[in-house]
């Protein structure tokens, strides 16, 4: 058996996919992937409107890989550009720097909350070292270990509902352990004079070296759609995929729909990049009733992005601004020309606001006039932006914008993952398709390593926890 496939298929041309897809007309294969979108480079596309570059929310690449990063800068050469992406929070009506540090934590809180707030947080991190073990078991356990009551009230509890749109409760620790840099006492008063921490977190800014393409994080999706063309690799857009076909332990083929005809494409090896849940439900194999309904149990949030295009810079003086209050519909707003200002005409800018919602729901159903009267009403309100400044405006939805980490999903997705890798001839990576927090750099390592193993794979069979353990951890 030739330990490379004859047939590769691949279900997705987002990053990941089109990593592997690269990788793999690289070495000669016949790729093919089919793309249900008539666009390629999913959530990691640039699109092109009236002179601008938007990207689809923003892409500030910080990457722990060295060889991530050495890829990038011989594919875009001097086209990656190291950047500051400062970042704050619009909290109780002001601006304040994030991540929340030192005095800067609580000087936005009520005067009669400062010193309430100021023990509750004391409190809570001498218990973190009186209390063995720590009930961790939610967001809302995790934030209030470190952080106290008051502040969990008044700023994490509130946000993460706005933004996961369930309850904090529900959320996974997971999301506060990626998302939510923690200071050590040490570090807080190291904050009060203006000290750098001494502990790191890939999510505190102020901490790495941050890059960004000068024409949007789409040209990285598309040198590797040109080198899959250039390579004879074939690339399917608008297609919908109607089955996963196989017998056993194997994948055959892929059936799916296009332009009004069925067809079906044979396969010796398939990389999945599609969401997990979603594959599932499209194979047709003797999948354990188990599997099924634990993937049922895995969803998404979804999201839509408004672009509002200014005839001035700067708007916030920020490149990335969340928005805290929970009267305030939108969670976070990145400004394009703060990111690069070869992606906006000379002398403007544009904003992309982030509303995330459930597909259905009225945000999900809003016009763009609708959500656009609503963000200006903000930004006029604060002083922030007029309409005199405006010069258009856009919106686009995103179905599946970011796995929603229940309590528990880590179980319902080790179970998937435990029946995919009795499958011989099945990879499943991505953000979409491992269920994961991953950025861009994250799934082109993904799939860098998915290409670089898969001899090995063909021999010995897969185990995800050793092939991606920073995005399978159990």
């Amino acid at each position: 058996m030739s330990l490379l496939p004859e047939k590769p298929l691949i279900l997705g041309a987002g990053p990941a996919g089109l990593c592997v897809g690269w990788n793999l007309a690289l070495m000669g294969l016949p790729v093919t992937i089919l793309e249900k979108s008539d666009e390629i480079g999913g959530l990691s596309l640039t699109f092109h409107d009236d002179g601008y570059l938007l990207d689809l929310g923003p892409h500030n690449i910080h990457t722990i890989y060295p060889d991530i990063l050495s890829f990038l800068n011989r594919v875009l050469g001097d086209d990656l550009r190291q950047h500051n992406p400062r970042v704050k929070i619009f909290f109780r009506k002001r601006l304040v720097s994030y991540p929340l540090k030192g005095i800067y934590v609580f000087k936005s809180l009520p005067v009669t909350t400062i010193i309430p707030a100021g023990l509750s947080f004391l409190w809570a991190r001498a218990m973190m070292f009186l209390r063995d073990p720590k009930k961790d078991d939610s967001f809302e356990d995790w934030i209030k270990n470190r952080f106290g009551r008051i502040l969990y009230n008044y700023y994490f509890g509130p946000y993460a509902e706005k933004a996961w749109k369930v309850r904090p409760s529900e959320i996974s620790n997971y999301v506060a352990e990626k998302r939510v840099p923690i200071l050590s006492l040490r570090d807080y008063i190291r904050g009060l004079f203006k000290k750098q921490p001494r502990h790191f977190h890939s999510e505190d800014l102020s901490q790495i070296k941050h890059y960004y393409p000068k024409k949007g994080v789409g040209q990285i999706t598309d040198f590797l759609c040109r080198g899959i063309i250039e390579n004879n690799g074939i690339i399917e857009n608008n297609t919908s995929i109607v089955a996963v076909n196989g017998r056993g332990n194997r994948i055959e083929s892929v059936t799916y729909e296009k332009g009004g005809t069925i067809k079906t494409v044979k396969t010796d090896f398939l990389f999945n990049t599609i969401p997990i849940n979603d594959f599932i439900n499209l194979l047709k194999t003797d999948v354990p009733h188990g599997v099924r309904r634990a993937a049922s149990e895995l969803d998404y949030c979804s999201e839509v992005l408004l672009y509002i295009k200014t005839s001035r810079q700067n708007i916030f003086e920020t490149p990335l601004t969340y928005f805290a209050d929970p009267d305030i519909k939108f969670n976070r707003v990145y400004e394009v020309g703060a990111f690069s200002k070869e992606c906006v005409p000379p002398g403007k800018s544009a904003l992309c606001i982030e509303y995330t919602c459930n597909i259905g729901d009225e945000i999900w159903t809003a016009r763009a006039e609708e959500l656009f009267k609503d963000a200006m009403d903000i930004f006029e309100h604060y002083g922030m932006l007029h309409h005199k400044e405006v010069e258009g405006y856009l919106i686009r939805r995103i179905t599946h914008a970011y796995p929603r980490f229940r309590i528990g999903f880590e179980a319902r997705l080790k179970k998937i993952l435990d029946y995919l890798s009795t499958l011989e001839n099945v990879i499943t990576l991505g953000r979409q398709g491992l269920f994961c927090y991953a950025n861009v750099d994250d799934v082109l390592y993904m799939g860098f390593r998915a290409t670089e193993m898969l001899s090995t794979i063909r021999l010995k069979g897969i185990n995800y926890s050793e092939l991606f353990p920073r995005y399978v951890f159990f």
